[in-house]
């Protein structure tokens, strides 16, 4: 009779802990995923020809939007809204020119890429006219950002020594970046703060040495963020220094 009491206690115990009603896995809930970050698309149309669209992400909830760069396209900006379940992308691009364009597609895995195709709706104007009724695919890329460092590489003018520069980056809101730039075995130029836009891949920094000169750094990032290949524009008395290089993150 003890026996079967402390058999009928045991199974009790184990039906509260395993929870008679069925064991619900934590990991089987769904959560939502953030987008936000920089991104990089291509447009590849069906008529032929492709577009560049970059920039910064912004997410609250499921739905994502965000201030957008495009090149080789009759708009130069507009703005990426859209929504999120799972992996699958459901959105819209209105370009300033005004065009609008749908897109729908599906986020990898690891959240880094995304694909799909798009379709656009309506344009307004001379300018998109002969993209009417246009339809293609897209792929994106979620980069890495630029905060932290130092990223440090040698800028090679065309007839002068290279010249050794180090950046300290941080990224800000809306695409913002700020910090620090510094010259070595420079003529003129030292230290500077530095400001600008990180768009997508596509990294835009000015710096003002005073009476050392000017400069306006401008490049590429891969999608880790761990080089970025740049040029550099001096103006002022080394303005000769002007050159190109890769920068490599340190840390």
């Amino acid at each position: 009779m003890k026996s079967l009491i402390l058999i009928a206690v045991l199974i009790c115990l184990g039906c509260s802990m395993a929870g008679c009603g069925g064991y619900n896995n934590p990991t089987n809930s769904q959560t939502t995923v953030s987008l936000a970050g920089n991104w990089q698309f291509t447009y590849t149309s069906s008529k032929g020809g492709s577009s560049t669209v970059s920039g910064t992400l912004t997410q609250t909830g499921s739905g994502f939007s965000g201030t957008v760069t495009i090149t080789n396209s009759c708009a130069t900006s507009g703005t990426l809204s859209g929504t999120i379940s799972g992996t699958s992308i459901t959105g819209a691009i209105t370009e300033t020119s005004p065009e609008t364009i749908n897109i729908t597609g599906t986020v990898s895995a690891n959240y880094g890429s995304a694909s799909g195709t798009y379709q656009v709706m309506a344009t307004t104007g001379s300018v998109c006219a002969a993209f009417a009724g246009d339809s293609g695919t897209w792929t994106g890329t979620h980069t890495t950002n630029v905060s932290g460092g130092p990223y440090a590489g040698m800028v090679r003018p065309a007839d002068r020594m290279p010249v050794q520069l180090t950046l300290n980056l941080k990224e800000g809101t809306a695409s913002q970046v700020s910090g620090t730039a510094t010259f070595t075995n420079s003529a003129c130029l030292h230290s500077m703060s530095v400001a600008g836009t990180l768009s997508g891949m596509n990294l835009q920094l000015q710096g003002n040495g005073g009476m050392d000169g000017s400069v306006v750094l401008s490049g590429t990032t891969d999608s880790e963020g761990k080089t970025i290949t740049m040029n550099s524009t001096v103006t002022g008395a080394c303005q000769a220094e002007s050159g190109a290089g890769t920068l490599t993150k340190m840390q």
